[in-house]
């Protein structure tokens, strides 16, 4: 007898630690998760994902409004595996709150074989007003590769994100401006792009998306194309020299030498000076003044900004480019002048364009001094107008003293020429940005 009871006893407890330890009675309850922000327009589908590593057997969703319960789906399946994905369509509503409960049940033995249970609820703030949108000025014409300037006015109190889409693919952030809810930004016609649209942007916590089309003329500005011979002399001098001070490796070939510094440096020279220049860093402006940008008084003009060039080598097309700036030529390392207030936010050696500075005027525009010999300035200092900044030079991808003078809207290059005009920075910025405070403070 004494045998039996300690046999009953083993069995006992061998049952128990099986109970206990075996993964068909896991203990875990299955995991919910909710894709949301707590805001809702009604109109997109809730997320929700549901994770139990012994699959999930039965779900049900309710939403409470203004007191009353509705079922939102439901089923009981043991087949439906470890991660079952709900897109939950939201009903129709005019209460400004609901509340959705989950529940999900798992398929584990545990709990006399019901299985683990897990519970989560969500509320969702209810938002179907589209945020409210105007232009209050622009800008009345832009050119291709071109800059402009616009004023608008966004308000929601439920406000996610609001900025300006050229062309369905750049963005272009807003500034505070004067008062709440109005903004300014200087945007581009990104020189690459044969047409342009402008459009602004509005999106609130609930997905409510408000645009509205940006009227602008276009002018149409016509770049020179240019054939370039590339020598041996150029290559073994200058190209060759660019990739050893950037620890690249040389190839063997002359045509690879040359389409490595035309084609991979400047891509990653050109994505540096973007990441560089896409920046704003006030947080509000109440106003904007810019004089016309004449780095380099009494130069001439070398090349110009958007030239379309093709380069030779021995007689065949091997590379071409699209030119970012334009090159001023006067005597070798001559003055290089700040024509603005700014910062430098950057002064450092920038593969084909050599020894760059980089300063910041405001609103997104940065100006760039490429192939000097020497900075004035460091990184970080704070520079005045008519201030000595650099000295011309020839480092980088390049022969002769000169100075490549770029300007950059919001990380985009744009032209010069239209930065180094008075006139035209009085039409098209700063009389746009003035008109429109002037509206803003009637």
């Amino acid at each position: 007898m004494k045998k039996l009871w300690v046999l009953i006893l083993l069995l006992v407890i061998g049952g128990a630690g099986f109970v206990y330890f075996s993964p068909v009675f896991e203990k875990k309850p299955p995991v919910i998760d909710i894709e949301s922000n707590g805001f809702t327009n009604l109109k997109k589908p809730l997320k929700v994902i549901l994770k139990d590593d012994s699959g999930i057997r039965y779900y049900r969703v309710t939403m409470i409004a203004g007191g009353n319960v509705t079922e939102l789906a439901t089923l009981t399946d043991p087949s439906m595996g470890k991660e079952v994905v709900l897109n939950i369509k939201l009903p129709k509503t005019n209460a400004k709150e609901i509340k959705i409960n989950i529940a999900a049940v798992d398929n584990s033995k545990w709990h006399f074989f019901a299985g683990n249970e897990a519970k989560k609820s969500i509320t969702l703030q209810v938002d179907k007003i589209v945020p409210l949108t105007e232009i209050i000025n622009n800008s009345y014409a832009i050119g291709n590769g071109g800059s402009a300037a616009v004023v608008v006015k966004v308000s929601d109190e439920n406000l996610k994100d609001k900025y300006i889409l050229v062309n369905g693919k750049y963005k272009f952030k807003l500034t505070p401006f004067v008062k709440d809810d109005y903004y300014v930004a200087l945007i581009a016609w990104p020189v690459n792009e044969q047409t342009f649209d402008a459009e602004l942007i509005a999106e609130d916590m609930a997905g409510n998306v408000a645009k509205e089309h940006i009227p602008y003329y276009w002018r149409k500005y016509r770049y020179p194309k240019t054939k370039i011979k590339i020598s041996d002399r150029f290559i073994n001098s200058v190209a060759k020299n660019v990739l050893t001070k950037l620890d690249m490796n040389v190839p063997n070939d002359p045509v690879e030498i040359f389409k490595t510094i035309n084609e991979i440096v400047r891509a990653a020279n050109e994505k540096e000076i973007y990441d560089i220049t896409s920046k704003i860093y006030e947080d509000k402006i109440n106003s904007f003044s810019i004089a016309r940008f004449n780095p380099l008084p009494g130069s001439a003009v070398r090349a110009y900004f958007g030239e379309q060039r093709t380069y030779y080598y021995k007689g065949e097309q091997i590379s071409k480019a699209i030119h970012k700036g334009i090159d001023l030529a006067k005597i070798k390392r001559a003055k290089i002048y700040s024509s603005n207030y700014g910062k430098v936010i950057a002064a450092k050696y920038i593969g084909i364009y050599g020894n760059t500075l980089i300063i910041y005027h405001k609103l997104g525009l940065c100006t760039l001094y490429g192939h000097t010999s020497v900075f004035k300035v460091k990184d970080g200092e704070n520079v005045r107008r008519g201030q000595v900044i650099a000295r011309t030079g020839a480092t980088g991808a390049v022969f002769g003293d000169h100075l490549h003078f770029g300007v950059y809207v919001q990380g985009y290059a744009v032209n010069p020429i239209e930065w180094m005009d008075p006139k035209w920075i009085k039409l098209n910025i700063t009389n746009v940005i003035n008109g429109a405070k002037r509206i803003i403070n009637k």
